[in-house]
């Protein structure tokens, strides 16, 4: 019986093996580029920007909202150089997209939360609240009398 292959040795052997070294090395880019923008433009606006490419030099991000974007290109230079500097000093450019599915990976990832059950309306007056309804009514007189001791028929 044969003996199963470390991962190392399946990672060095064949083609398919170069290829996921390959996307393993760009996965760990696109994390290290998305902890800079987090860096510098915070965690909720960089939990809403995706890092979908880096080739030629040019990095591409995507994000759901064109508001982001906007605010994105304030810090854009400052983003650049910052990549220049930690990731590729070879980085020609930053390209934004806005793409309404862009973080649709993300959510997948994220628990789904649970839906709030919906509260029954009432029909009825509780007890309590019918008698201090008739309570307000004994002390008062005329039209408000009379509108209070209907709203406090209403219970069950």
């Amino acid at each position: 019986m044969k003996s199963p292959k470390s991962l190392s040795d399946l990672m060095n052997e064949s083609s398919t093996a170069k290829n996921l070294s390959v996307y393993q090395q760009k996965t760990s880019k696109f994390r290290q580029i998305h902890q800079l923008l987090s860096n510098i433009l915070g965690d909720n606006i960089a939990q809403n920007i995706v890092v979908s490419n880096f080739k030629n030099c040019i990095l591409y991000l995507e994000t759901p909202s064109a508001t982001v974007a906007t605010g994105f290109k304030m810090y854009q230079s400052q983003v650049l150089s910052q990549v220049r500097k930690e990731i590729n000093p070879a980085t020609v450019t930053i390209e934004m997209k806005v793409s309404p599915r862009s973080t649709q990976g993300q959510k997948r990832l994220a628990p789904e939360p649970q839906p709030k059950p919906q509260a029954t309306s009432q029909k009825h007056l509780p007890n309590e609240v019918s008698d201090m309804l008739k309570g307000i009514a004994e002390n008062s007189d005329g039209k408000l009398k009379e509108t209070l001791l209907r709203l406090a028929r209403h219970k069950k």
